[in-house]
This record gives structure tokens, C-alpha cells and sequence, in this order.
């Protein structure tokens, strides 16, 4: 009985890594590290888990502060993980989903006590948007805002705190998620009431995973119209009706 239990044990085992050397690699860019963004990390989660269901192994590879849609259209990446379609330039070296995974808003971030701040007179203020958030950029251009760039949201939240400037704007999920994982931050930057842009997020590939797509596209109905209770944060806002 015993060699029995231990040759079941040791098929099971040769099965799980025959599964897993049978996943091909592809490597998924972020703009930064998201281990304190829990929302982020959420969806990175979400992702990797999808499409390993589709046949791909995710490994994770930062930008430190270059645009993820450039370094995609180069070939430095397999894909991106969230494309909120704004951006054009080499868009014909890309193939997406044909639905958005996720639908976002984004918000004004600014300290509690600043008691001259008003989020509906942003001209008036110097602002902060994390440099991949394209659509954000364009919509604080479109306003003529006075803003910067910054590395990530956790950046934004440091020059926040330290003066540089005077909110940011970020998405609500992660404006959150930075602001409870920043010491300093936490009962002092607070989120405003207003929704500053509202955009679907597509997950985008390089042109040659176009064959692959009808599969991507199912493991993404599947887990998007399945059990989404591990991703509390984001569970919202996923697109249940893909």
C-alpha cells in the first residue's frame, strides 16, 4: 500500500511539472514594483493566474520609469498589463483583447489638512500624475493643469508629503492602496469626491501572440464570469460582462 500511495504521489508530481515546463514564458511589464500596492498586486494576480489557465508562464519585469507601450512596440516585452488605449504610436506591432478586463477611475489625492486646496480649482494648484498613466497625462494636458511627472503613485505620494506638489492623481484602487501602505500617509492624504477620469483597461500583446488570442480571450470570460472574491480591492470594477 505504501508504494502504491508513493507511486501516485510521484505520477502527481511528474504531471504538475510536465503541466508547468508546458506553459511558454511571456513577460509581462509594470511600470514599478507593486508588492506595497495591494490593488495593483491584485490585479497582477488576476493576470498571471488567467493566463496561466491559457497556457503562458508570466514573469514580471519593471520599467523603472520608461513607458511599458514603448518598450511593448520594441520587443523588450510580451505584453502589457493594463492599455487604456490612448496611445497610437506602434499600435499596428500590438494585438489586444477585444474587451476591457477592467474599468477604473481616477481620483484627486491631497493632504487633510490643507485647507486652501480645492480639488474643483485644480489650475490653481500643482498637481502630480505618474508618467505611464497616459490617459491621465492627456486629460491634465486637456485641462491645462500645472503638473508633474512622477515615477509611480508611490512617488506621488512622497513629493505630496514633502511639498513638491500639492495632489495627485491617481487610480481610486491604488491611490488607496499607497496612501494605507505609506506610514506617513495614512490619516493625512485623503481621496477627493469628484472622479477625475473614468477609463476601460485592455490587456495588450506583441503582435506575435495575435494567433493565440481566441484562447486568452476564453481563460479571460472564464475567470472574469467566474469566482472573483480573492480580489477584493479590484473585484468592482472587473469587467463581469466581458
Amino acid at each position: 500500500m505504501k508504494l502504491l500511495v508513493l507511486m501516485v504521489f510521484l505520477l502527481g508530481s511528474i504531471s504538475a511539472d510536465a503541466r508547468t515546463a508546458e506553459l511558454r514564458p511571456l513577460i509581462m511589464g509594470l511600470p514599478f514594483h507593486v508588492k506595497r500596492v495591494k490593488a495593483i498586486q491584485q490585479y497582477q494576480d488576476f493576470l498571471t493566474g488567467t493566463l496561466a489557465q491559457a497556457g503562458f508562464k508570466v514573469t514580471v519585469q519593471t520599467s523603472q520609469g520608461r513607458l511599458v507601450s514603448q518598450m511593448l512596440v520594441d520587443g523588450e516585452l510580451d505584453a502589457i498589463m493594463y492599455d487604456d488605449k490612448s496611445w497610437t504610436e506602434g499600435r499596428n506591432k500590438t494585438v489586444s483583447v477585444s474587451f476591457p478586463i477592467i474599468r477604473t477611475r481616477a481620483r484627486v489625492f491631497y493632504l487633510s489638512d490643507n485647507k486652501k486646496f480645492n480639488e474643483e480649482k485644480l489650475r490653481k494648484f500643482k498637481g502630480g500624475v505618474s508618467t505611464n498613466n497616459i490617459s491621465l497625462n492627456k486629460e491634465a494636458a486637456r485641462r491645462k493643469l500645472k503638473y508633474i511627472n512622477t515615477s509611480s503613485p508611490l512617488q506621488s505620494v512622497v513629493d505630496l508629503l514633502g511639498g513638491k506638489i500639492d495632489y495627485f492623481v491617481a487610480i481610486q484602487e491604488v491611490g488607496l492602496s499607497v496612501v494605507e501602505s505609506h506610514p506617513e500617509a495614512k490619516g493625512k492624504v485623503v481621496m477627493g469626491k469628484t472622479v477625475f477620469l473614468e477609463a476601460p483597461l485592455y490587456m495588450t500583446f506583441a503582435k506575435k501572440f495575435e494567433p493565440d488570442m481566441p484562447k486568452i480571450e476564453e481563460a479571460f470570460r472564464k475567470a472574469l464570469t467566474g469566482d472573483l472574491s480573492k480580489y477584493p480591492l479590484i473585484m468592482d470594477n472587473l469587467n463581469r460582462a466581458p
